[in-house]
């Protein structure tokens, strides 16, 4: 079978490899869906992993069961649609038993390699896709997983102020997901094709943040007061400072991205104390966030079809991680009989 190869800085390669074959409590998956994400971008480009062995990238995947291994299936069946779930955790250590498995002491973190045309992995790290969803829109679920994280650390009342910052995927799915919640949605980007999304997608009200003083625009929207939560999802040290001239007082700011490359923030102290603003972070997810997303994609609670701006064919992966590089529309997908 054909499968992408990550040799190094910009050399992502398509060769053949042997066909995967399923080992007792495994399912080999045919790979119809691959979302780049990111961190796939980082180990292309050099700047987020050490040097390795030629390796295939891709966690963002959703396919067909084709080949069950003996032993537990799982109750899975061959033809069935699925989702995969990279981390196995144990649900015995210290962290999943006080509820924070995405620290969990066990992790297994199975390499999906979802840049091909098939995969195979445990039984247990397999979830059945909804009928009506697609798979492409299922290829969505771990990063809307990671989303879900964030939210379960987050107080939002009912119709209280949330800004998003920054409106590329990641920002348009916490844009629905505080939606949901029954937030009033405020997103603030500074390129306005994705305000206009973000709009569409049920935003409130939307900042062009390259038009101005986006601190004095959010005030405006907000009675003076700033926002009850800032959700920041751009990995800027510049962005992240600002987030404290954008939140109310007794409110909340998420980061939510990590910096690239890596940078600190100065912090006046007074902001969390005297202005009683909480900090939160948010890392990967735990099994019942995965769930959880794949039931807000199931339920169409979160709309993912206006994310999906470019598909690919495997063959044309190279095109893939070049386009969500250089951050051309929003969402690059590898895409089977594209």
């Amino acid at each position: 079978m054909k499968s992408a190869r990550l040799y190094g800085h910009d050399d992502l390669r398509i060769e053949d490899v042997p066909d995967p074959r399923a080992g007792s409590g495994e399912a080999v998956v045919e790979i119809h869906a691959s979302g780049v994400c990111p961190s796939d971008i980082r180990s292309y480009t050099g700047s987020g992993t050490a040097k390795r062995d030629p390796w295939t990238p891709g966690h963002e995947v959703a396919g067909v069961i084709t080949e069950l291994g003996g032993g537990p299936t799982g109750g899975f069946s061959v033809g069935d649609r699925v989702v995969l779930d990279w981390r196995g955790v144990c649900g015995r250590c210290h962290e999943c038993a006080r509820g924070a498995a995405n620290f969990c002491e066990n992790l297994v973190k199975f390499p999906i390699a979802g840049f091909a045309e098939a995969t195979v992995m445990p039984v247990g790290q397999l979830r059945t896709v909804p009928d009506g969803l697609s798979l492409e829109a299922a290829s969505f679920c771990e990063p809307l997983a990671c989303v879900v994280n964030a939210h379960r650390g987050l107080a939002v009342p009912l119709a209280r102020n949330v800004l998003v910052v920054g409106a590329g995927p990641i920002g348009l799915l916490h844009t629905q997901v505080a939606r949901a919640r029954g937030a009033r949605v405020i997103v603030a980007d500074m390129k306005a094709d994705r305000l206009a999304t973000a709009t569409a997608l049920g935003a409130h009200d939307v900042v062009d943040a390259s038009a101005g003083d986006t601190r004095q625009a959010v005030r405006a929207l907000t009675e003076g007061r700033g926002a009850d939560v800032v959700i920041v999802t751009v990995g800027s040290p510049a962005v992240i400072s600002s987030a404290f001239e954008l939140v109310a007082r007794n409110g909340a700011v998420n980061l939510f991205a990590g910096t690239h490359p890596k940078g600190t923030v100065e912090l006046n102290p007074d902001v969390p104390h005297y202005d009683q603003v909480a900090i939160t972070g948010s890392h990967d997810f735990i099994p019942d966030d995965f769930a959880t997303a794949l039931r807000l994609l199931g339920f169409g609670m979160v709309d993912v079809a206006p994310l999906i701006s470019h598909r690919f064919s495997l063959d044309s992966v190279v095109d893939a991680f070049e386009t969500t590089r250089q951050q051309k529309g929003l969402k690059s997908l590898v895409v089977a009989g594209h």
